[in-house]
């Protein structure tokens, strides 16, 4: 091969690598697909803030959804839009496409030499100037290519599963936060009916009717309900900061509310069979685990043809202390003599025996998951099922037939006010139970990876001879006047 052929081969290379390098990195290429993923998985909108006109689009519909009270999925829409950890983590797709654009380029090639002055005639400059190139290097951008497409895939679905989980844990925060607040509004009922028993004790107890025993019962149990709404107040607190935190509005003051109440359940799940047979064909996580697998199996590859690696050639040209020119091919490899890489593919090769194994341990747990998740939505269901049918129909209607008889002066406000207070520990038991049924379906749904349909049960018909809950007697305007029990 004469000079200028090699010359030219040369530089056809260099130019190739240099159009290779113009390559240019667009890190949101994929995230139209995790917008249309979390449609269809959370039925919410996610927007990757990144100083364009959509951003201005985003707030306004934050701002829009706060100025009514939050459903659940408006509190999980605000979070997709505003958590700033969910913006962080979109991140890693920008990340994982430089990654694979860098993945298809060439090698840059390398340029060396050397100037030498020699001791004696002739006294003329001695220098040396070459360009080498990675011969076999495009042969593994194919293999790269694989690799960082596996890769950037893997991390698709662990974005997208991150949303996934988001939302999860955002409804989960917000049936807490509902529930915590029907607390308070219960337990402040208890504590104005614990007050005005009090009163009424101290005004009787004052004029000799009771006892101070009974005055020093009914403070105790003031004390107990006001220290139980204390209680609940912080429990609230809690709650709406955790929520506050996942929707990302911990920088601005609290003026949203919440829907005042829990949906009803729904009229049931998919069998048991088709959740699992859901959660192992969408879970996120299981995919990622896949493709893991997949990239391992490239990664042996790519460590397998390393020998491709080495192979430098190129042209050089040397002027010597006479003033010839001369020019011609060079050419490098690595020996392998000493290590063949068998290490590095062994160790390739237990990676690969590993990952395949935490793939199996993933679908056992997705398994459970789907399980253990369904057997609680089953269990709370029953719970709020019982509350509905029979604690509180069962409640009103004592009270009812307490509030004629308190109205027949059969009974004093003493008795009405202990039933009216039984029933609001069971609407508080309700709300409790709707929480624990939401919460127990927003696993069931992350353990399944996707949103289930919800039709919702058809509320139980009342019972003929309940009526609408009395209204409590308000407490007296100063502790002498009283109430006389009739």
């Amino acid at each position: 091969m004469t000079p200028t052929r090699t010359t030219r081969i040369v530089l056809a290379l260099v130019v190739a690598a240099g159009l290779g390098g113009c390559a240019s990195v667009t890190p949101d290429k994929r995230f139209p697909e995790v917008q249309s993923d979390t449609l269809v998985r959370v039925g919410g909108r996610v927007e990757w803030r990144q100083g364009t006109a959509a951003d201005d689009f985003v707030d306004q519909r934050i701002a829009a959804l706060l100025t009514q009270p939050l459903s659940a999925d408006d509190a999980v829409q605000v979070a997709l839009f505003n958590n700033a950890g969910l913006q962080a983590t979109f991140e890693d797709l920008g990340i994982a496409q430089a990654e694979v654009v860098t993945a298809g380029q060439l090698r840059n090639p390398d340029i060396a030499g050397f100037f030498r002055f020699p001791s004696s005639p002739p006294s003329g400059l001695n220098w040396n100037i070459g360009i080498d190139v990675w011969l076999l290097d495009a042969f593994l951008v194919p293999v790269r290519q694989r690799l960082a497409n596996a890769s950037e895939d893997q991390t698709l679905r662990l974005v997208t599963q991150q949303v996934v989980r988001l939302a999860a844990e955002t409804r989960a925060a917000y049936f807490a936060l509902q529930a915590d607040s029907a607390a308070v509004r219960a337990q402040e009922g208890l504590a104005d009916v614990a007050r005005l028993v009090l009163d009424l004790s101290r005004a009787q107890g004052a004029a000799g009717n009771v006892d101070d025993l009974r005055v020093a019962a009914d403070r105790n149990a003031y004390q107990q309900a006001a220290l139980s709404l204390l209680q609940a107040r912080a429990a609230e607190r809690a709650s709406q900061e955790r929520l506050r935190a996942l929707m990302g509005l911990t920088d601005r003051p609290v003026t949203w509310s919440l829907v005042r109440e829990a949906p009803a359940p729904t009229s049931g799940e998919p069998s048991e069979d088709d959740l699992l047979a859901l959660a192992l064909s969408s879970r996120l996580d299981v995919r990622a685990a896949e493709e893991e697998v997949q990239k391992q199996e490239y990664a042996l590859e790519l460590t397998k043809k390393w020998w491709l690696s080495t192979v430098q050639v190129g042209v050089e040209t040397e002027k010597g202390t006479d003033g010839q020119y001369t020019t011609g091919p060079h050419f490098s490899a690595e020996l392998p003599i000493f290590n063949q890489r068998q290490g590095e593919i062994a160790r390739q090769e237990a990676v690969i025996r590993q990952v395949q194994r935490r793939r199996t341990a993933l679908q056992g747990q997705a398994r459970t998951e789907v399980r253990t998740a369904l057997q609680r939505v089953a269990a709370a269901r029953e719970v709020v099922e019982f509350h509905r049918e029979e604690i509180l129909p069962v409640r009103r209607a004592t009270l009812a037939a307490v509030q004629d008889r308190y109205n027949s002066m059969f009974v004093g406000v003493f008795e009405l006010l202990t039933t009216k207070s039984e029933l609001t520990a069971a609407e508080t038991g309700l709300a409790r139970a709707l929480q624990e049924y939401w919460t127990a379906r927003s696993d069931l749904e992350l353990a399944v990876g996707t949103r289930l349909p919800e039709t919702p049960l058809p509320e139980p018909n009342p019972p003929a001879a309940e009526s609408a809950p009395p209204p409590t007697p308000a407490p007296p305007s100063n502790p002498h006047q009283q109430l006389q029990p009739r």
